[in-house]
C-alpha cells in the first residue's frame, strides 16, 4: 500500500495515466518499427521467412518492452516533473490531458529512435523473433544503454535518474 500525502500531486496522476497507456503504447511502438524495418530493408516488399515472421506476428509479446517503457515514463516525469497541476479549461480531466500529452511524447521518441539501426533490432528481437529458451537480457541491456545515450543521463536502480557528467 503506498501511502499519497498530497493525492492530486500532477506525478502521481502522470504515473497513473503512463500505466494505462503502456500495452496500447507498445503495441503501437512495434507496429511502427516493423513498418520501419520492412521499408528500409524491404522497399521492394519481396516476402521471404523474416519478412513473412514480421507480418505474420499481429499481437507481439512486449511484456519484455515492460522495462523500457518504465525507464522512459520514469524520464518523462523526470524532464517533465513537477507537482503542480494545471488549470485546464477544455472539460477534459488531469488523468486525460497527461496521457494524450504522454502518448505524443512517447511517439515521437520511439519515431526517433527509429533512425537507428540498432533500436529496430533490438525491438524485433525481444518481440517478434524472441526465442522462448533465451533469455531476452541482452537485447534488453542495448535497450538500456540506447536509452541512456540518446537522453545522456544515467539510469540507477537504487539513485534514479541522474543527469550525465560529459562535457
Amino acid at each position: 500500500m503506498v501511502h499519497r500525502f498530497f493525492k492530486f500531486d500532477k506525478n502521481y496522476i502522470l504515473k497513473e495515466a503512463q500505466e494505462a497507456s503502456e500495452e496500447e503504447l507498445l503495441q503501437q511502438m512495434v507496429a511502427y518499427v516493423k513498418g520501419v524495418y520492412l521499408l528500409q530493408n524491404n522497399p521492394l516488399g519481396l516476402v521471404d521467412d523474416t519478412v513473412r515472421v514480421i507480418q505474420e506476428t499481429t499481437r507481439p509479446q512486449t511484456n519484455k518492452l515492460k522495462d523500457f517503457y518504465t525507464i522512459l515514463a520514469g524520464i518523462y516525469r523526470f524532464k517533465h516533473g513537477s507537482n503542480q497541476l494545471e488549470l485546464l479549461f477544455d472539460g477534459a480531466t488531469h488523468f486525460e490531458k497527461y496521457r494524450q500529452d504522454w502518448a505524443k511524447a512517447f511517439e515521437t521518441w520511439y519515431q526517433q529512435f527509429c533512425h537507428k539501426p540498432s533500436f529496430i533490432r533490438a525491438v524485433l528481437e525481444v518481440t517478434v523473433f524472441y526465442p522462448k529458451h533465451r533469455k531476452g537480457q541482452l537485447a534488453e541491456a542495448r535497450m538500456r544503454a540506447f536509452i541512456s545515450q540518446h537522453f545522456e543521463l544515467r539510469i540507477h536502480k537504487r539513485h534514479g535518474i541522474k543527469g550525465s557528467k560529459t562535457a
